[in-house]
């Protein structure tokens, strides 16, 4: 970064992909499930998944669709 707000924020995507990988690598090891399919939900999903190849797909408004099918469900 150019200046300490940039630098701080690009280290800060960079921990959380690195907290994400380990996260997943733990995930995969007690569900014993090498090949567990992962899809990257919210806001920053796309900035997050951009550099984590263990991420397969991102949906940024999967939690919201998820809301709105419940909600539908509930009041039918």
């Amino acid at each position: 970064g150019k200046s300490t707000r940039e630098a701080m924020l690009i280290r800060a995507v960079h921990g959380y992909r690195g907290l994400i990988r380990e996260l997943l690598l733990e995930l995969k090891r007690e569900l014993h499930s090498p090949s567990l399919r992962v899809v990257a939900t919210g806001g920053y999903a796309g900035l997050i998944a951009a550099k984590l190849p263990e991420i397969q797909q991102v949906d940024p408004l999967l939690t919201l669709e998820g809301l709105r099918l419940a909600w539908i469900a509930v009041h039918r």
